[in-house]
Parts: C-alpha cells; structure tokens; sequence
C-alpha cells in the first residue's frame, strides 16, 4: 500500500482524501495504537468516539460487515471494511497499526447489478440467517429482508430443499438450486463471499428466472450455430481446397503416367522397323554383287518402311482426332468397288500366311453412298489387320457386309470375323484404350492404337463399334455406319483409264530443302517421263519461276518448312506476280504437318492441295496425273522420258 511508503508518510490525510474520492469507500481511517484516528476529511479523533470501535478492537485481521449509521447529520448503510497491520508504520509520532474503510451498500448495488445478467437476473448478499445485506434490484416480495423467507414460500424442483439450502450455508459450501416462487421458476447460485477469515458467514445469491436463462442460452446457440456454420464453411473450403489439389495432383500423376506409357511405346514401335532397315542397309552394302540378296533385303525394308509409316500415321491421326482437327471428306463411292480395293489387299497377305479370307456382301441394297472413303477403308483395314495378326494359319477370316435402306440412309453394317486366338475378358475392358495389346505367342505386336483409331473414327462418323471375343475361339467386330445413300454414277471413258499414271512431258518446280527428299522425288517424277526443276528454298523457287517463260511450269511442288523462305510465303509472292499464268498454275504443298489448320493456311496462301509426308507415291502420282489441261505455250521442245504405268494400289 502506498500509504506505508517513508518517502510519503508526511502526505498521508491528503492521499487519504484522493483515494477515498477516486475509489467506492466514501470514508477511510487510520487507527493508531494511542487510539487516536486519522480520517479522509483531515480530522483527527479518538477510536471511543465511533460506533464501529468495538468491531474493530473484536478482530485480530481482516474483517467486513454490515454496518448502520443512523446520525441526523449522517445516515445510512454500509460495509465495514477493516484490517490490523502486522507491523505498525510511524507517523507524527505514533505508530499506525490498523485501517477501517466504509462502503454505501447502495455503490455496492450498482457493482452487482452489472452482474446480474445484464439486470435481467438479481444478484444478492446475505447473512448465514438470510438476512439480505444488499441487493442488486429493489427487493421486497412480501418476504420482509429475508431471502430464506422467499424459499420458504418456494417448491423447489431436482430433490433441493431450504434445509439443504442452510445446511450447505452452514458448511461455508456453494449450491445450485431451481425452484418456483410466485409461479416463476428460478435458477439460483449461492456461494461464500470472502474467506473464512473474515468471519461473516455472507453469501452472494444469483438467481435467474429460467425464460432468461433460456433466451441466454439460446443466444448463446445462436452465436455458437454462426460460429459453427463459418467453422463448417472453412472446413469444406478447405476440404474442397485440398480435393482440387489432390485431385490436380492425381490428374498430374495419370498425364505423366500416360507421357511415359506413350514414349515407351513409341520408342518401341518406331525403333522395331527403325533398327531393322539400318540392319537392311548394312546387309545391301555387304552384299552389293548379290543381285538375288539385294532383292531380298529391299523386300523386307519396305515391309518395315511400310509399318514405320502406319505408326507414324495412326499417331498423327490420335493427335488429330483428339485436338478436334480430324474432318471428313465425304464424296459419293461404290462400295462394292471398295470391298473390291480390300481384297486386293487383304487377300495376298492371308494367302502368304496360309490363311482363308473372304468377303461376303450379298445384295447391297445402295451400293453408291456419300461418305469420307479414306477412313471407312481405314477401319475396316485395321480390323482385318488385327485378325490377320491372331489367326493362326489354316485360320479363317470373314468380311460379312450387309445393307437396309431407312429413308435417305444407307443403314451399313460390317463385321470382321476370325477364327483366331481371341481376348481375354480382362483385356476387352481395356481395348478402345490407346497403346493396349495382348500380346500374344507368334502374333505380330503393332502399335495398340488400330482399335482405338476405329472406334473414334467410327463414332465421327456417327456410328458405333461393338466386340465379341473368348479365348482360343476367335473375335467379331460389328461396325454399324449410317451412311447416306446415293444415285449411282456411270463411268467416263476417262475414269475408266484413271488407273494409269502419265506425266510425260510435264514440267515441274519442285521446292525442297532436304537434299535426300529432294534427290527421291526428282527420280521418281522423272521415271514417269516428267522434268522436274529443283529449288532448295523458297526464295529461290520464286526467283525460279519468276525468270522462267509464261506457262513454263505445269504444277509447283511447294515444302512447307524451308530455310530462307517457306512455302506459304512463296506460293503468296508466285500469286502476287504480274503475268498471266501466276493465278492459274497449280501449287501442291508437301508438308509432315497433317493437321487441318496446316491445310487452311496452304490454301490461303493461295495452294490448290496438301500431300502429307512420309509421302504416299501413287497418291502424289495420282493427284499430279488428274490435272487434265497442260498449259498453253509449254515448251513444244522438251526433252522427255517414256512415261512409267503404274497400276493403282490405293
């Protein structure tokens, strides 16, 4: 206490005065053992002259009552707080040995009225007898002061009692009871005040009426339900937060899972062929004066050119199809005339592995449809060349086709059937998925994308795929397309001679960077009696063309991908020239690239037609052999060579 500091005891009645208006205790006093007494009012008096002396001398330590001054001047009610110093301090001669502080229990109420759950409650301080001391609310109830007078009128619920009630008193022990008084149930809370020291014997009772302990439970609810709702919006915030993770996560692990089974399986198929036409190679040179091994060798190494380009191909059309660039070019066909082009080519090689294949189309009953011709026949070769793989030999393979008209569509179904080994069921849930194969004893592994392939395609076209297969019995594959019926066509004298290949005579700009391409292409053309100009890049094919005679060129071979210039660019400079035959001469592009937006560019740069590589040579032979019209003003002199014949094979 800052009373008992040296420095400070000259001050002492004026710090008296300042804490007893800055604090609840209206007065305070300081008894010396000479019996005389200090006050905040600076008087000095003697301890006889107050009412409180005998309580004071009565108490050892520290002590609180109820204490009534009942004085005309001065009256009231109060809390007697006191206490004896266990070592008295000096001042102005004598020795201070204890403090007495006084309270108006009105300032008292005011303190546990804002205890009183906000006033809706009443908090209450009474003697061991019940007697209230002071109280929160004006109290009265018709139970003169006496809070036991109040239980007395009381039915108490949960097994309580008032006699448990003074028991618990007595004891100096807390107690919760609930009772109804006046028709309102209550919630009561009596515990001690102060310490047994004190020697009083209070209790402080709280007592709420149970519609407010509901309504401050139930906002209590209310608070704890918002907390709860944000807690569960975090939490599935969160939640949904860590899923997409996990989820983006996992989607991360299957790309790459998929990144690596592609590239192992490309690795594998392309360097199978890769490794086989080196080996070739080495084999020619090695035996370059065996013109018999020489033939032999080239057979094979074109077995596995052929193969290197379909896995190459069937890549590139997985990519279009999946990046959406894929399109069909639907035109009327004959399809007895392509069952006819399939057996061409299907037939040999199941003769060469001594297997028994045949074609059964009945009555077709619209043999002219529209449809993209290229990729039916893709997937009906694929189909045959997987039953081709796994027949055994003495095997039987059947391509069954049947036709119903419904209105303009030519409702076409075709079934690939075999005797082979068949699938295992485990398999048949797998089969549309790209890269997967059974490999099988003896059978010849391809790329795993042949069925895939037929199902994206067949579904582009509208239509469906459908697999029946057991193991050591064989597979079918249904293919229903709905095709759209056509009137047939008469063949031309023209069309009927479509099948020989004539360049004689034709002069060509070819434009080509690679130097081996561009060797290849000049002595194919030129076998087939063309004159074939080369440029090495753009630039220098339209320096070519721009300093040759007026229709000097019948069609430009035009690269895409070239140093220098390339070939879009060119083939936009060639139009742009001032001279009558730079809008008219054809301009095939040759590009690797086999996506559609590759196309629409070379057109718009002014090309006629795109030619894939690797290049397919009677395609290229084909296109340049339709262009009918030889320009005008052609060199009449030119050298030529007699022009090959090539039967069609596509």
């Amino acid at each position: 206490m800052r009373l008992l500091r040296q420095e400070e005891q000259v001050d002492i009645p004026y710090l008296l005065s300042v804490d007893a208006q800055s604090t609840q205790f209206q007065k305070l006093y300081l008894i010396t053992t000479q019996g005389n007494v200090y006050d905040s009012a600076y008087l000095v008096s003697t301890l006889d002259e107050f009412p409180w002396a005998k309580i004071y001398q009565a108490e050892d330590g520290d002590f609180v009552t109820r204490y009534v001054i009942d004085k005309r001047e001065e009256w009231g009610e109060y809390l007697l707080y006191g206490t004896r110093l266990d070592s008295p301090f000096p001042y102005a001669g004598e020795q201070i040995e204890g403090i007495v502080a006084l309270v108006p229990l009105e300032e008292l109420s005011g303190l546990i009225h804002l205890e009183s759950f906000d006033g809706q409650g009443t908090t209450l301080v009474i003697e061991p007898d019940g007697t209230i001391i002071t109280a929160s609310l004006y109290y009265d109830n018709d139970t003169s002061l006496n809070y036991f007078a109040e239980l007395e009128q009381a039915s108490f619920l949960d097994h309580s009692s008032l006699e448990k009630c003074k028991t618990a008193i007595s004891r100096g022990e807390s107690l919760y009871v609930e009772y109804i008084f006046q028709n309102e149930q209550y919630n009561a809370m009596l515990r001690p005040v102060g310490n047994k020291s004190c020697g009083n014997g209070w209790y402080m009772v709280v007592k709420v009426p149970e519609s407010v302990s509901a309504e401050q439970t139930r906002s209590l609810l209310n608070r704890s339900l918002f907390f709860f709702a944000l807690l569960s919006i975090v939490v599935f915030t969160l939640a949904a937060f860590v899923f997409k993770n996990m989820r983006a996560v996992q989607i991360a692990k299957a790309s790459e899972r998929a990144k690596s089974t592609f590239l192992a399986n490309m690795s594998h198929e392309i360097r199978t062929p890769l490794n086989g036409i080196t080996g070739l190679l080495y084999l020619m040179h090695q035996n370059l004066d065996s013109r018999e091994k020489l033939e032999e060798y080239l057979e094979k190494a074109e077995v596995s050119a052929d193969f290197l380009k379909s896995v190459i191909t069937e890549v590139l059309d997985m990519s279009k199809i999946e990046s959406a660039q894929m399109e069909l070019y639907c035109k009327k066909l004959n399809l007895e005339k392509l069952l006819r082009e399939i057996d061409m080519l299907i037939a040999p090689q199941a003769e060469e592995r001594k297997q028994h294949f045949s074609i059964d189309c009945g009555a077709l009953a619209s043999p002219w449809v529209s449809g993209d011709e290229v990729r039916l026949k893709q997937i009906i070769i694929n189909l045959l060349g997987n039953a081709l793989k796994f027949t055994p030999p003495e095997g039987s393979i059947t391509l069954s086709v049947r036709q119903s008209l419904q209105g303009e569509t030519a409702a076409t179904t075709f079934r690939i059937i075999d005797t082979g080994c068949g699938m295992s069921p485990e398999f048949l849930e797998k089969i549309w998925l790209p890269f997967e194969q059974e490999h099988r004893p003896g059978s010849i592994n391809g790329t795993g994308l042949g069925t895939t392939l037929s199902k994206l395609l067949a579904e582009k076209m509208g239509g469906t795929i459908e697999v029946v297969s057991r193991e050591g019995e064989g597979t079918t594959f249904t293919v229903r397309l709905p095709l759209t019926a056509a009137q047939p066509e008469e063949l031309s004298a023209s069309s009927r001679n479509d099948r020989q290949i004539i360049l004689e005579g034709m002069r060509i700009l070819a434009a080509e960077d690679n130097d081996i391409n561009r060797e290849i292409l000049t002595e194919i053309l030129t076998g087939y009696g063309a004159v074939v100009t080369p440029a090495v890049n753009g630039q220098e094919a339209v320096d070519i063309f721009s300093k040759s005679p007026v229709s000097a060129f019948y069609v430009i071979l035009m690269d895409i991908q070239m140093p220098v210039l390339d070939g879009y660019e060119a083939a936009k400079r060639i139009r742009a020239m001032n001279r009558p035959d730079s809008g008219t001469v054809p301009i095939l592009a040759l590009t690797a690239n086999a996506f559609k937006n590759e196309a629409e560019q070379a057109k718009e740069s002014g090309m006629n037609d795109v030619v894939t590589k690797p290049l397919d040579v009677n395609l290229l032979l084909q296109k340049l052999s339709a262009l009918e019209t030889k320009p005008s003003g052609a060199n009449p002199g030119t050298d030529t060579k007699k022009g090959k014949r090539q039967e069609e094979t596509v």
